[in-house]
């Protein structure tokens, strides 16, 4: 059996970032980074890479102490960057190299329901608040959207201090610099199981039937890491659970692009909005799609691909349609039950977590694997625990403001598919079917103590039968264990 110091379970850019981290804190350790070399269902390799801290910014994010806590890790995150790819930079050859491609402009339509114009209010109080730089523009000349007469911006902002990488480059980048040290091995393969004696990690064992020995263990497999806690269920238990967003990514090819920047929406209809940016090569990008659900989504679905494709013709720019395809993307977000990240230390001594990120993992990643890696070698850490693996699900609403924002995203999700309504009364019928749609899930749920947030609710919905009762005895198990 291979033994090293520590084991990095995940070689998605949280995973790399942690490893990488790793070999600056302390060169001697032995380190092992373990992932499939495909990838299959990882958010990193089919993200944007916005880096989003302020264009993430949603109404109820800034009202809640939990909220306020993730948005002040993206500021840090935010200023993390620069420096970050500058040292990463010169341990790589030029044509390896990463570099951010600045600017962010945040506008919003008419395409959505009133949750989009709530969320850009926010982002422009935010900015406003913590003085970071920006810029209203008119909306109606904004470099790269050429959309719809019916898709016209409403309001738009630039961010010059945001902007994109690009993923799968930054990938490569990471796994070349840890390719270099003599002290990381690269193993191909997924982690299933994690070894524990005496309350003490030992190592872990993959798929393949090998073990790999190490003191400590970092879990950041983001959606593969619930299988890999429920072979403990003890801990698993303390533990929130971990669910999958699923989102599909295209890639056009085009000979020429006014789109310099990143452009998108405000979050809204339970995903990170319709968003755009420019790639090497004469290449686009675009996402828009947040499908929650228990399994991972490994393929992208023929709903996703039209939904994608009709906002980019519509909002973004009609011209594209004689663009290239080069490709469709599936990815899953590590989303928690509660909807909070999983940072730091559990009561297995010597096993970390690091995943539960949902859409900030990459814009994170350097920020946090920093901190990990400090705190795995004894150090104090850059950012305040607020996260703990091992908690009960944190509230981050009442069951009231759960209910009226829940109705907000299923109504914006509503006019995003297009629907179309008889013009007497429907105005007042629509949002009252969905309405009564939610609360009937949030009676069956039974549940006030630990509040659904809004975006898991549709976990519930896609089988009734069968997730009212999960849910119920989740929650059940999770007061038995901290009773």
């Amino acid at each position: 059996m291979d033994t090293y110091d520590i084991v990095v379970a995940g070689n998605g850019a949280l995973g790399l970032a942690t490893a990488r981290a790793l070999t600056l804190q302390d060169p001697r350790l032995r380190i092992a980074v373990v992932g499939p070399s495909s990838r299959p269902a990882c958010a990193s390799a089919a993200a944007g890479a916005m880096l989003g801290c302020y264009g993430e910014v949603t109404a109820p994010l800034l009202r809640t102490g939990p909220g306020r806590a993730k948005h002040a890790k993206a500021v840090l995150a935010s200023r993390m960057w620069s420096p970050w790819l500058e040292r990463l930079n010169s341990e790589l050859p030029a044509d390896a190299q990463v570099r951010i491609n600045p600017g962010t402009i945040v506008f919003s339509n008419a395409k959505s329901g009133t949750i989009e114009d709530e969320n850009f209010d926010a982002i422009l109080a935010a900015v406003k608040e913590e003085d970071e730089p920006h810029e209203l523009m008119d909306p109606n000349h904004v470099p790269g959207l050429n959309p719809a007469d019916d898709c016209r911006p409403k309001q738009a902002l630039f961010l010059p201090r945001e902007g994109s990488v690009d993923a799968s480059r930054l990938l490569r980048g990471l796994a070349l610099s840890l390719s270099q040290s003599p002290k990381v091995s690269v193993v191909d393969g997924a982690v299933k199981a994690l070894e524990v004696q005496g309350g003490r990690v030992t190592g872990v064992r993959l798929e393949d039937g090998r073990a790999l020995g190490a003191a400590q263990v970092v879990l950041a497999m983001g959606v593969g890491t619930q299988a890999v806690l429920d072979e403990l269920p003890d801990l698993a238990r303390r533990i929130p659970r971990i669910f999958c967003g699923g989102g599909t990514s295209l890639l056009l090819e085009v000979p020429r692009t006014s789109l310099q920047h990143v452009v998108r929406t405000p979050n809204r209809a339970f995903a990170c909005g319709l968003h755009g940016m420019p790639r090497g090569g004469g290449q686009l990008y675009f996402g828009a799609t947040n499908i929650l659900s228990a399994k991972p989504m490994l393929r992208t679905s023929p709903a996703d691909m039209y939904f994608l494709l009709e906002c980019v013709l519509e909002q973004i720019d009609q011209d594209l349609c004689g663009a290239q395809l080069v490709g469709w993307q599936a990815g899953n977000r590590p989303v928690t039950v509660d909807a909070c990240p999983l940072i730091g230390p559990t009561s297995v001594d010597g096993l970390w977590l690091l995943t539960g990120t949902y859409r900030d993992g990459f814009f994170l990643s350097p920020l946090l694997g920093q901190h990990l890696a400090r705190r795995m070698c004894g150090q104090s850490g850059l950012v305040a625990e607020d996260f703990l693996p091992e908690r009960k699900p944190i509230s981050l609403y009442s069951l009231k403001e759960a209910r009226a924002e829940a109705l907000k995203h299923y109504v914006a999700m509503g006019w995003e598919h297009g629907i179309r309504l008889p013009k007497v009364g429907w105005h007042r019928s629509f949002p009252r079917f969905y309405q009564q749609l939610l609360d009937s899930l949030y009676d069956a749920l039974g549940e006030e103590e630990f509040v659904m947030p809004p975006e898991l609710l549709a976990i519930v919905e896609s089988n009734r039968a069968v997730m009212v009762p999960f849910f119920r005895n989740y929650y059940a198990e999770v007061r038995k264990a901290w009773a």
